[in-house]
Formats: structure tokens, C-alpha cells, sequence
């Protein structure tokens, strides 16, 4: 249920009051010969509460008209032009009512969509496509670039852009499609410094562009050195000289290099679909439960063991697994060494 606050509590008794008192005002009025002025002690009430409250103001202000022809007829005399006037005034009253609810009904959502610009957590604001001059911008908007909500009045959106080929792309766009959703585009701050925003934008019919934006500068750095990490990684992931393989401590495969692939001569999407068990010659033997606890204690473990190719022949390995962590969670890097040559026996030399 929608509570009402205590100022609109406050009023709304306050208006009640009022209304009380010009009903007692009129059958005073009626009762001592008095009708050209109480009539218009009946607007008060109703301008309070249109503004107040334009959704109910017209059946307040009917309501209130039913009330004042019902004390005419009661205490006044019988005399048609009395009736006369007060039906007139009761028309009156209900159109006052009408006009300045909608009037006032417009006020309130202007008023709700101003809180909404001024409030929003994302950056706002206006600007002209044609010549590029922002027309309304709200407080964060102005923080995001570091000015103050008076420098950036009849400022030009144009000498914000860092990227000029952004700038075009942007503008075509909205041209376009009369619309852009979530562009990553670099603009400059008053000091210079570059930043980068997520856009949202609408154009209007009359060439009025609506725009959004958050900040993203540190989440896109973020976000860039995550990619700069995993390419170094990648690099040296591909790059080592042994197979290398990404699993958990049940043997699921996440990740393989490509030495894996040469060594095996298993693809990197059917070793997605195995288990280091699946490559073994002896499974029951690998990672038993008394190895994992070691291992996991230990954090590390070196074996020996004999690994099955793609082609069905076998291949002598040792292993180096270790504890590591795999999009946050907890992993097990081994590496695949191929012993073959160590291995070979003397009279085969």
C-alpha cells in the first residue's frame, strides 16, 4: 500500500478544513441573503486539491458541487434565477477542476521525469545532431567529465570526442537506426585525461538526441589486462616444450596446449570430451584416492606412468602435476613429458 507523506498528509487535512469552513461560510451566505459572494470560496479547495492530487480531484470537485447546489436548494429561497446561477456555478466548479487537474497531472509527471534525469546514477543529457550543442545534461553526466553542470551549458558535444572515427560511427548510427545500444566510445575531460563511456542514445523526431553513459574506464582496464594476461599466458601455454594439461582432481580435461595434441594425436576438442584416466594405460592407477590426499597436501606430484595415443600405440611418460586455479577454481596443471628416449635400453642403442 502506497503511504502518503506528511506534508501531503498536512494539506490534504488542510483542505478538508477549508472545506468544511466554506460549506458553514455558504449556509451562513444562503441563510442571510448573501449569494454573489460564497460561490467562489468553493475554488479554493478545488485548486488545492488538483494540485495536490489531480487523479481525484475531479470526483472531489463533482462531489463538491453536488454539496453546494444541495445547500442552495435546502436554505436558499425558491427563486429560479438563484437556481439558474448555482447550476452555471456548479458547471464552473467541475470545469476548474478538469483544467487543473490536467494542467497539474502534466506538472507532476514533468516534475517525476525531472527527479528521474537529475537522480539517475548513469550520466544524461540532450543534445542537438545538427549542430552538436548540448541542450540538457544532468549532474552525473557532468562528473563523468569533469566539468560543472554551468560549464558544460551551451557547450558542443563535438570537441568532447577523442576519436574522431568513433565520432563518425556514432553519428551515423543514430542517423540510421535513430538508436544505439551499449557503443563503448573514448571522450575526453576537461583535463584531458581520456575515459571510456558505455552509450545509450535515441534520436526524437525534431533531431534531439538522448544520451547515456557510464563510466567503464576502470572495468575496461580491467577487462584489457585480463586479455594482455591471457594472451601472455596463452603464448607460454602453447609455447612450453611438454604437453600440458588442465583438469580437476577427477581427471576432467579443461584445457590442453598443442604439444598435447602432438603427443597424442587427440584434437583439443576431443580431449575436452576425456579424462587423464581415458589416456592411461593402467587408470585404476592414476590419481587413487591415497595420491590425491597426498597430493593435495602436498601440493605438487611427480610420476611415472604410460600414456594411449589417438592411434592406439604407447608412449612412456612422467607427470608433473600441481595445485592452480582455472577461471577461480581450483585446478590441477600437469605437465606430460614424453620419456621415451630414457627409457630405451641399452642393446637398443
Amino acid at each position: 500500500m502506497k503511504t502518503i507523506s506528511p506534508q501531503k498528509t498536512l494539506w490534504l487535512s488542510v483542505t478538508l478544513l477549508i472545506t468544511v469552513l466554506v460549506i458553514l461560510i455558504s449556509i451562513f451566505c444562503i441563510k442571510n441573503g448573501y449569494f454573489a459572494i460564497f460561490p467562489y470560496f468553493y475554488i479554493l479547495p478545488i485548486l488545492i486539491l488538483a494540485y495536490l492530487s489531480p487523479r481525484y480531484a475531479v470526483y472531489f470537485t463533482v462531489v463538491l458541487g453536488w454539496i453546494f447546489l444541495g445547500l442552495v436548494y435546502l436554505y436558499g429561497p425558491v427563486d429560479i434565477q438563484l437556481y439558474a446561477a448555482s447550476s452555471a456555478f456548479f458547471y464552473i466548479f467541475v470545469s476548474i477542476g478538469v483544467v487543473i487537474s490536467a494542467f497539474s497531472g502534466q506538472l507532476l509527471q514533468e516534475r517525476k521525469y525531472r527527479e528521474i534525469f537529475e537522480n539517475s546514477q548513469a550520466g544524461i543529457f540532450t543534445f542537438d545532431l545538427e549542430n552538436q550543442k548540448i541542450l540538457t545534461i544532468n549532474e552525473q553526466a557532468a562528473d563523468i567529465l569533469g566539468y560543472s553542470l554551468g560549464e558544460l551549458k551551451d557547450h558542443f558535444f563535438s570537441p568532447l570526442w577523442f576519436d574522431s572515427a568513433q565520432e563518425t560511427k556514432f553519428t551515423r548510427k543514430i542517423q540510421q537506426d535513430k538508436k544505439i545500444s551499449d557503443m563503448e566510445i573514448a571522450l575526453r575531460k576537461k583535463d584531458r585525461a581520456v575515459i571510456w563511456v558505455l552509450a545509450t542514445a535515441s534520436m526524437t523526431r525534431d533531431g534531439l538526441v538522448i544520451c547515456s553513459v557510464v563510466d567503464i574506464t576502470e572495468s575496461k582496464r580491467i577487462k584489457d589486462e585480463l586479455i594482455e594476461s591471457e594472451i601472455r599466458y596463452r603464448t607460454l601455454f602453447d609455447g612450453a616444450s611438454d604437453a600440458i594439461f588442465l583438469h580437476d582432481t577427477d581427471g576432467r580435461i579443461y584445457e590442453t596446449n598443442t604439444i598435447a595434441s602432438r603427443l597424442l594425436g587427440y584434437s583439443k576438442k576431443e580431449f575436452m570430451k576425456k579424462r587423464l584416466h581415458d589416456l592411461d594405460t593402467h587408470p585404476e592407477k592414476l590419481l587413487t584416492p591415497l595420491t590425491i590426499q597426498q597430493f593435495q597436501s602436498r601440493g605438487h606430484i611427480l610420476f611415472e606412468t604410460v600414456q594411449k595415443k589417438k592411434d592406439g600405440t604407447t608412449i612412456p611418460v612422467e607427470i608433473s602435476s600441481r595445485v592452480t586455479e582455472y577461471f577461480g577454481m581450483s585446478a590441477v596443471m600437469s605437465t606430460v613429458r614424453d620419456i621415451s628416449e630414457r627409457k630405451v635400453s641399452p642393446e637398443e642403442v
